[in-house]
């Protein structure tokens, strides 16, 4: 597993859903507005291309929370999808002057995972995500049954979306997280994030697991009355 953990380019992503399409019309919503937290991982900015392409999957990975469900079908809406920079560490250079702007430390080098300096002071806990390298074999993602791999068709190119879980540990997985990586043909980075629903949107995860659990309860309370447990023998 790679690890990743600090204060970096930030966005707060809001879908204003009118309706569900298709299957999935009846998915439960706590609302017509659900938004979504979105960490760049990289040291290249996130470009609008790249944010917009996470409406692709942002029901997807509200299914996952509310249901538990790892296949991430494609879930279409009808509504808005709109983004607010919340930070960066990027400097905002207008499009005529980059030409004769030296590139930011943070851009200087080869593209990659940004590390920020230990003085960041950032907050967020380390995590732990499967490996996912700037350079990938796309066969070699998907054998990793952790991954759930996808294409996409974003701008007239072939995309290829990884949504993989993010964990406290090597056997603990963090509920509402995830990590978005988009790769081209080449098997070359284009986007890397971590998601987090916010908690207002979270309410109907919270329903589902009470109910969820209380028909499990229910259904071992008929279970025990219908059928005494056996007695386990004695080592």
């Amino acid at each position: 597993m790679s690890s990743a953990g600090s204060s970096r380019e930030k966005h707060l992503l809001t879908a204003c859903i009118l309706s569900v399409k298709g299957a999935y019309v009846d998915l439960p919503l706590p609302s017509h507005v659900l938004q979504m937290f979105v960490t760049n991982l990289r040291n290249r900015p996130l470009s609008s291309t790249n944010i917009d392409s996470i409406r692709e999957s942002f029901l997807s990975l509200y299914h996952n929370l509310i249901t538990g469900s790892k296949e991430y079908p494609s879930i279409q809406y009808y509504g808005f999808f709109h983004s607010r920079e919340l930070s960066t560490p990027f400097p905002h250079i207008p499009q005529e002057r980059r030409e004769n702007r030296a590139p930011c430390p943070l851009t200087a080098g080869p593209s990659g995972l940004m590390v920020p300096p230990a003085r960041s002071g950032s907050s967020l806990q380390t995590v732990l995500t499967p490996n996912l390298p700037e350079k990938a074999d796309l066969t070699a993602l998907k054998t990793d049954r952790r991954n759930c791999v996808c294409n996409l068709e974003l701008d007239g190119r072939a995309v290829t979306r990884v949504i993989s879980p993010v964990y406290r540990s090597e056997n603990i997985e963090l509920k509402n997280r995830w990590r978005l990586t988009d790769y081209n043909a080449d098997g070359h980075t284009l986007m890397s994030v971590f998601c987090r629903f916010h908690k207002d949107s979270t309410q109907c995860s919270k329903t589902q697991n009470k109910r969820g659990k209380r028909k499990a309860a229910e259904e071992e309370s008929s279970s025990s009355t219908l059928t005494p447990p056996k007695k386990l023998p004695r080592l």
